[in-house]
């Protein structure tokens, strides 16, 4: 009987023991927000671009710029460069693109909530752009004439509605090699991206 009640003692502990693990990895509730950075992305100045993707956290192949499975269109930077091309993947630029955006004027940190009535699509009309191409403060970056090194603008955050409804944040951190605070000019083309993405609106 002594055996019996050691065995059974055990395999209620061995139970409870499973149930406690299973619990403590149960995926995160649905609709909390999952911070990533992406460091030292490069674009091949050979081909040009490079086409990211959120909900994948990584580039996918220019063999897929024809469809919806991207988000940005990122261009190949040098010392050179004296504008930043990124395109939304929503529509216009792209016809099968779905993913909508904006800018909005608030540091990233402090961005709460995605402005939803703000989202829309992308138009190639420079009028009209989501990224402003300009360096001179209307976009997401500005050219400092002094140290010749572009900077992201610390008080726009770009956000994204994705193809499957998911909600992102976008913090363009540094276009150079290594995120150095003082960059060397000659070192351009490396983007270290800061994002949230989230099933809600909602980021915190």
């Amino acid at each position: 009987m002594f055996q019996h009640t050691v065995w059974g003692i055990c395999a209620a502990t061995l139970l409870l023991w499973g149930c406690a693990k299973e619990e403590q990895t149960t995926a995160p509730p649905t609709g909390q927000a999952q911070e990533y950075t992406l460091r030292n992305l490069w674009v091949d100045t050979a081909r040009g671009f490079a086409l990211l993707d959120f909900e994948r956290g990584d580039t996918v192949s220019a063999e897929l710029r024809g469809t919806e499975q991207w988000d940005l269109w990122l261009p190949a930077l040098s010392a050179r460069s004296r504008s930043i091309d990124i395109f939304l993947n929503s529509g216009t630029f792209n016809p099968a693109g779905k993913t909508l955006g904006a800018v909005a004027n608030v540091p990233y940190d402090q961005l709460a909530t995605v402005p939803t009535a703000e989202l829309r699509a992308e138009d190639t009309v420079a009028a009209r752009r989501i990224i402003s191409p300009s360096l001179g403060g209307d976009g997401l970056f500005v050219y400092d004439f002094q140290t010749h090194v572009l900077k992201p603008v610390p008080t726009k955050t770009l956000v994204l509605k994705t193809r499957t409804g998911k909600y992102v944040k976008v913090q363009f951190v540094s276009l150079y090699k290594d995120a150095p605070a003082q960059p060397n000019p000659y070192d351009l083309g490396y983007y270290t991206i800061r994002y949230t993405i989230s099933t809600t609106p909602n980021f915190r």
